[in-house]
């Protein structure tokens, strides 16, 4: 081997100076999920308004100022637990329930997720909703980010429709539909839960679906 070639020096990038570059990056990465994992924590004991950066400093162990430098604001660490457990949805129950071969299980699928989620998370969708509304007084990066993610959701609910409805557009507009419904209830259920029973709705929705049903093949034989 030529002497210039044996004596010459490392590249700038290898070496101890590349393993600490990874090891600070993976401290980062570690940093980041145990902050949001904390802000999840929080967000179940003590909702949205009582959820602070500081309790969320203090419950992880490290300053403020790490969290605003991992995720710039407030609202930006609410979005990316909110777009976390959209992940976490869609890689679970959402991929199960459009496993199932029926319209029929698919549909009683998604209203136990839904009834799950209200019942053992509601905190998620208050989330949601709060985000909504911060995004409309003059958010627009959260806006766009919100999009995004209802969109998600209107296209996991579309693929659930798809051995149903050949439309491409007929199926989109009922996720649209669906979705808004969801999140009404919600909306009713989290103002007065006494007075709105989901159980109740459910199994009136399915008589419906069961009739309706009926009725489209008793046309189809006529």
């Amino acid at each position: 081997m030529p002497a210039r070639l044996a004596n010459a020096a490392p590249p700038p990038h290898s070496g101890p100076a590349r393993h600490g570059a990874r090891a600070r990056q993976q401290r980062g990465v570690r940093t980041e999920q145990a902050i949001l994992d904390a802000t999840v924590r929080l967000l179940a004991s003590r909702g949205v308004q009582g959820t602070s950066l500081d309790l969320v400093a203090e419950e992880v162990g490290v300053a403020k100022s790490s969290i605003l430098w991992h995720f710039g604001a407030k609202e930006e660490l609410l979005l990316r637990v909110a777009e976390r457990v959209f992940e976490e949805l869609a890689q679970g129950p959402a991929r199960m329930v459009l496993a199932l071969p029926t319209i029929e299980e698919r549909t009683e699928a998604t209203w136990r997720v839904f009834m799950d989620t209200v019942r053992v998370r509601p905190e998620m969708r208050r989330l949601l909703l709060y985000l909504i509304f911060e995004s409309a007084e003059g958010h627009p990066e959260l806006r766009a980010r919100l999009q995004r993610l209802y969109r998600r959701v209107r296209e996991l609910f579309a693929a659930g429709l798809r051995s149903e409805i050949p439309d491409e557009r007929q199926r989109y507009r009922l996720a649209t539909v669906s979705i808004a419904a969801f999140d009404g209830l919600f909306l009713q259920w989290l103002l007065d839960p006494e007075e709105i029973d989901l159980e109740a709705l459910h199994r009136e929705m399915r008589t419906l679906a069961e009739g309706a049903r009926r009725r489209r093949k008793a046309r189809a034989h006529d």
